[in-house]
């Protein structure tokens, strides 16, 4: 399951899109969005959207945040880098799409799929070497 979460009005649109292109590549992802916002396509509204990034993350959901980077990390309580989700964060005007955890575990593959579908650049700031 990947968690896509909307905490400003202007970034519900990426977010919609951003689920609707998971979903049609066969992923299976919800769309949480701040109560205070209209967001008619949430597959669930919530009081606090930093909240419930930490419990989907405690819940080893992946996340997808279209909201301010800092926010995230604040929300999240990494614990285990082999067991924990990945994390992709999006400008609120979908212009990159950062990894900011387990990029080696998924989360820059996803960064440059979702980057792809918003014509927008993902920014990886790991360092593999393969071979």
């Amino acid at each position: 399951m990947i968690a896509i979460f909307s905490l400003a009005q202007k970034s519900v649109a990426i977010a919609e899109k951003v689920k609707s292109d998971l979903l049609e590549r066969g992923f299976n992802a919800e769309l949480i969005c701040s109560e205070k916002i209209s967001c008619n396509s949430a597959d669930e509204k919530v009081e606090s959207v930093y909240r419930a990034i930490r419990e989907r993350f405690r819940a080893k959901k992946n996340i997808v945040a279209v909201l301010p980077l800092g926010v995230v990390v604040r929300a999240i309580e990494p614990k285990k880098k082999t067991e924990d989700p990945w994390v992709v964060c999006i400008d609120e005007n979908g212009k990159y799409v950062i990894p900011v955890l387990n990029g080696h575990r998924g989360a820059n593959e996803f960064a440059k799929l979702i980057a792809a579908g918003l014509s927008a650049q993902a920014v990886i700031t790991t360092f593999h070497e393969d071979g």
